[in-house]
């Protein structure tokens, strides 16, 4: 019973049980907004989103007590999973809004929507970290860098190939790219990347996006060009973002949220739904809490003893980073619509799921700053 009492007093003083609240107070936050956004809808989205939460602080706990090299050391599994976890799609995956993102609910017992590819997110840090760490000696060699490529874009074009999910790729390849920072990749890698992809970008745009993907980036120059069908949703996401002012139109009453004219309002642009009926002021706090838990993620990694742990909590972190600055942009008519939540806030339990275990993840490393990697 003393050893009980012990670690759990241990498991007090070292969790990260801030960044725990904070996410908690953001996930709060995003129900009020979802319960204004969806109030017209026949599904109960609050109901939906709490318990998706319940879950992920669930997760955050199990992620917290085990340390981040057992899972490092897994890694032989990790990647069948991950591989596994996309191909899932082919024979159960549904089409919605243009992407075979997410396994049809007549095939779940839980009544959440699943996203894979979000789920996978966590398992491709912890195994991007485990292979970068492993060749920590020799990470600019030519062959440890053909690995980690070979890996990430790998998964981005698996993730492209089954799903058309433009806008869950776009992530993966900003993870890949933080952690070669955090890990300690030389500039002249980035270089050979960047004019890599320039010379690929003709192929890439003949052959391997999709119609609907190319019209989502050309339109994003001028919405007006297709008013009433490809550009609609953009425009509609702007005039909501335009209404608001500074204090907004008031909760339950933004005139686009609340007449059904803005698409996709509880989950893609639930930024837009708060710009519109809390004003600037309430983006502000959107973003403030966004950056609070981006920061403290950051601070554990500086504070981190081992290089696994610090490589983890920068992929989470520059995970959240885009995700926030892709959707935030999006709403606001400077990036394609790609169909991207913003994390903690947005509706969607695969989503609010993925970010309470990334922060266990985070959380673990905190709790365990000296942890030494057990070579696999």
């Amino acid at each position: 019973m003393k050893e009980i009492v012990r670690y759990a007093k241990h498991f007090l003083r070292g969790a990260d049980l801030p960044l725990l609240f904070i996410c908690l107070v953001a996930s709060a936050y995003g129900c009020v907004l979802i319960s204004s956004a969806s109030r017209t809808l026949p599904e109960n989205y609050v109901k939906t989103q709490l318990i998706a939460i319940a879950i992920g602080v669930l997760l955050f706990l199990v992620f917290t007590l085990i340390p981040v090299d057992f899972w490092a050391r897994l890694w032989k599994w990790l990647l069948p999973f991950n591989i596994a976890m996309i191909l899932v799609l082919v024979p159960f995956g549904k089409v919605v809004g243009g992407n075979k993102s997410w396994i049809d609910p007549e095939y779940l017992p839980i009544p959440l929507t699943v996203q894979p590819a979000e789920i996978v997110k966590v398992s491709f840090i912890i195994l991007l970290a485990a292979q970068m760490y492993h060749f920590r000696d020799r990470v600019n060699h030519v062959l440890p860098m053909a690995s980690f490529a070979a890996h990430a874009f790998g998964m981005v074009g698996l993730i492209v190939v089954i799903s058309s999910d433009l806008g869950v790729a776009l992530i993966y390849i900003a993870i890949f790219i933080c952690m070669l920072i955090a890990a300690g990749v030389k500039p002249r890698w980035f270089a050979v990347a960047g004019a890599t992809m320039a010379a690929a970008a003709p192929l890439i745009w003949s052959f391997v996006l999709s119609s609907n993907q190319k019209d989502r980036i050309i339109i994003t120059l001028n919405p007006y060009m297709d008013p009433t069908d490809k550009g609609w949703h953009a425009i509609q996401s702007m005039n909501t973002v335009g209404g608001g002012g500074l204090l907004g139109q008031g909760l339950y009453k933004g005139m686009h949220t609340q007449l059904d004219t803005l698409y996709a309002r509880h989950t893609d642009f639930i930024f837009s739904v708060c710009a519109e009926e809390l004003g600037f002021l309430g983006c502000m706090g959107v973003m403030l809490l966004l950056i609070i838990i981006i920061a403290r993620c950051l601070y554990v990694a500086g504070r981190a003893r081992n290089g696994l742990g610090a490589l983890i909590c920068v992929g989470v972190a520059g995970m959240m980073i885009f995700q926030t600055f892709l959707n935030i942009g999006m709403c606001v008519g400077l990036f394609p619509i790609v169909g991207i939540t913003l994390p903690f806030f947005s509706a969607g339990g695969s989503s609010t799921i993925t970010y309470f275990a990334a922060m266990g993840l985070v959380s673990s490393v905190k709790l365990r700053p000296k942890v030494t990697w057990l070579d696999y």
